[in-house]
């Protein structure tokens, strides 16, 4: 019996910490996304900037 309590507690400790780890994986991956849009935008003023003068 206090095998399994352990080996269940073990296998809920493993699909937790992957649940926690994706979770901040994806909310990398939206940042990445957000600092590259940025970035895009932030080129394309400089251009427009460089043909007003």
């Amino acid at each position: 019996m206090f095998r399994f309590v352990l080996k269940l507690l073990g296998a809920s400790f493993l699909v937790l910490w992957w649940l926690i780890s994706g979770f901040f994986k994806k909310i990398l991956d939206i940042l990445k996304l957000v600092a590259r849009i940025k970035k895009i935008f932030v080129n394309q003023k400089e251009n427009s900037k460089r043909g007003d003068t």
